[in-house]
């Protein structure tokens, strides 16, 4: 027998088997190593509260997710609390169901060695061992992802067994897909291309009148639901992060596949693609686990995959900005399924001593990425609750107000929005008595007026002289280093802070890259520091006793100092203004770094858009300036 048309061999489903089984272990680990982040924030303020599940509907409608998860969350929370291994426990059960699920539906049309390839691709993906430890309802997606396609089999199955009508089959598909597209708008999408399918390939007219009702069934609730949210959502549909133009698309694609595989993965993939190629070329055929269901099988998730990425596009032009790698996402089961699918064909069979060592080292690519599994451990989310304990330990601040930075592309500046940040994400870790107001960037820079703002902080900034109070700011989300920096620049031009000095101190996260974790910068609070002594030797800024939690203190990161040396406005009333910085660095255990910064400033303020969500307005933009736009240094030329 040609051993190409053989399974690969079981010792492969026991290697790659424990791989999966290791990462499904590992789910359970480190659930409370990081605070919860701005999503799981909000998801906690949909929940965090005794009013029943009619004020989670309520408040879900704000949001632009259907409310089954939270309706659960809500009553697991009851039983559970919110701690948060309490909040994340959910996820690590259902993302590890999702894998059994898988599994076990998938074990008439994939070998054992295939599917164990799959399920070792699929937890160690990034998209599963983040939402495994995440307070959001991806981890259930994947979990109903992969009921879906169990169910359309074993109805497949049934319908070729029988000829009676498969009524247990189509009621559970039925109640299964309501209750996931309550979870997912696209686990909607999914279901309308497992049922169209499964109406193009059943002959029954019975059964396809019978999908065609569960169709339209599922499609009038959440029409329903939908119409309801339009009306009540404190989003603004046209102006969140989703973009509608083909390089956004792209992006959000590609980043769907490095998220669903990790690169050695798709190097692996990527080989034994081009090997199938090679052997369709030269008419070598390729093995099949079972000659009617898995080809059913593989047609079955090439239609819902492509489908689901057509009709995501679509939805996006035609009624709202949404398409996006973690939504394409909650379909990852039915990738999973071609995965296995793939290696049953053209992978190593391991029974020959080239095929084994091939497989050996598929084994090792996929394997190497169980050493990211210490990332369980590691601060990995955003510094919410870091930041909060070094805030409220900040001497002179107990009982003071708190100036945060408002997560501006979150959420619009609207009066729900300060108020959801103010006490629901910035207050969530602080004493409920915590006095928190949610300010714009262009707010501190003075771009736009902020009542009682510039008073405020030229009082932080003379505390820094007398003692008391000296933050000036918080930020966590929507900040990146860049755009952190610039706000410290404002603050420290700001009338009353300067000549003393801005120190902005950041809080690290860990994130992948390859199979390392590092650190980077996400939370930032900006503190006043006297006037840096005239001649003296450059010294680093003052050091505060703040004691952190064990897991939190390794978020602590550089300390940014910033001073205002000038500002030269120009004999004529010119749109600029130029300030001059000194910039220093002080990192742990490294050399202070020092720069030199001359920066134009414009007071405009063009409203803030998805195009343009830089802290600083764009000269071009309208009303900024007449005058020519200036050169970076870095584009001087000998024709300036």
């Amino acid at each position: 027998m040609n051993v190409s048309l053989r399974a690969p061999a079981r010792w492969q489903a026991w290697v790659f088997g424990l791989v999966a089984l290791i990462a499904c272990c590992g789910a359970f680990v480190g659930l409370s190593s990081s605070g919860l982040w701005i999503d799981e924030l909000f998801t906690v303020h949909l929940i965090h509260h005794d009013g029943g599940l009619g004020e989670v509907f309520r408040r879900a409608l704000t949001d632009t997710h259907p409310p089954l998860y939270y309706f659960f969350l809500y009553e697991w929370t009851r039983m559970a609390g919110f701690s948060e291994s309490s909040l994340r426990l959910p996820s690590a059960v259902f993302a590890v169901l999702a894998i059994v699920i898988f599994a076990t539906g998938t074990r008439r049309i994939l070998s054992p060695a295939a599917i164990a390839f799959a399920c070792a691709v699929a937890t160690l993906s990034a998209f599963w061992f983040d939402q495994s430890q995440n307070a959001r309802s991806y981890a259930l997606c994947m979990a109903f992802a992969a009921g879906l396609l169990s169910l359309a089999l074993a109805l497949r199955a049934r319908v070729r067994a029988r000829n009676d009508f498969p009524t247990a089959h189509w009621l559970g598909l039925s109640v299964l897909g309501l209750l996931a597209s309550l979870t997912h708008a696209y686990l909607l999408l999914a279901l309308g291309m497992v049922l169209l399918f499964l109406i193009l390939s059943v002959s029954s007219w019975r059964l396809r009148v019978a999908l065609v009702i569960t169709g339209l069934v599922v499609l009038a609730f959440n029409v329903a639901y939908y119409k309801m949210m339009m009306h009540s959502s404190q989003q603004d549909m046209q102006n969140m992060w989703f973009g509608n133009d083909v390089g956004f698309f792209k992006n959000q694609f590609h980043e769907a596949i490095i998220r669903l595989m990790a690169r050695q993965t798709i190097a692996v993939v990527a080989l034994l693609i081009l090997f199938g190629i090679q052997r369709r070329i030269v008419g070598e055929p390729y093995f099949v686990f079972d000659e009617l269901d898995t080809r059913w099988a593989t047609a079955l998730a090439c239609f819902v995959l492509i489908g689901v990425i057509v009709c995501g596009i679509g939805t996006s032009l035609l009624v709202a900005p949404s398409f996006s790698d973690r939504n394409l996402l909650t379909c990852a089961p039915f990738a999973w399924l071609l995965l296995g699918r793939l290696y049953d064909a053209v992978g190593p069979r391991g029974y020959s001593r080239s095929s084994t060592i091939i497989a050996v080292l598929i084994m090792l690519l996929v394997g190497s990425y169980l050493l990211l599994l210490r990332g369980r451990e590691l601060p990995r989310t955003e510094s919410w609750r870091t930041t909060a304990q070094y805030v409220e330990q900040l001497p002179g601040c107990s009982n003071q107000q708190i100036p945060v930075i408002l997560p501006y592309r979150f959420g619009h500046s609207t009066a729900f929005f300060r108020a959801l940040a103010e006490h629901d994400f910035f207050g969530y870790y602080l004493p409920k008595t915590a006095q928190t107001q949610a300010y714009l960037p262009a707010e501190f820079a003075e771009r736009r007026l902020a009542n009682g703002l510039p008073q405020l902080l030229a009082s932080r900034a003379a505390n820094a002289d007398t003692g008391g109070c000296t933050l000036l700011a918080w930020g966590v989300h929507d900040l990146d280093e860049t755009s952190a920096l610039k706000i410290a620049l404002d603050l420290a031009r700001q009338p009353g802070v300067a000549p003393r000095r801005v120190v902005m101190q950041e809080f690290d996260t860990y994130e992948r890259w390859r199979l390392v974790w590092r650190r980077n910068p996400e939370g930032y609070v900006y503190l006043a520091i006297p006037q840096a002594a005239s001649g003296a030797s450059v010294e680093p800024p003052p050091s505060l006793d703040i004691q952190l939690t064990n897991h939190d203190r390794a978020t602590l990161g550089d300390r940014v100092v910033v001073d205002l040396l000038n500002t030269y406005a120009g004999p004529t009333r010119a749109p600029y203004s130029l300030d001059t910085y000194s910039i220093q660095r002080w990192a742990p255990q490294k050399p202070p770094r020092e720069d030199f910064l001359s920066v134009h400033r414009l007071t405009c303020d063009p409203a803030t858009t998805k195009a343009d969500w830089d802290v600083w307005p764009d000269p071009a933009d309208p009303g900024c300036s007449d005058r020519p736009l200036p050169t970076s240094a870095g584009r001087i030329d000998g024709r300036l």
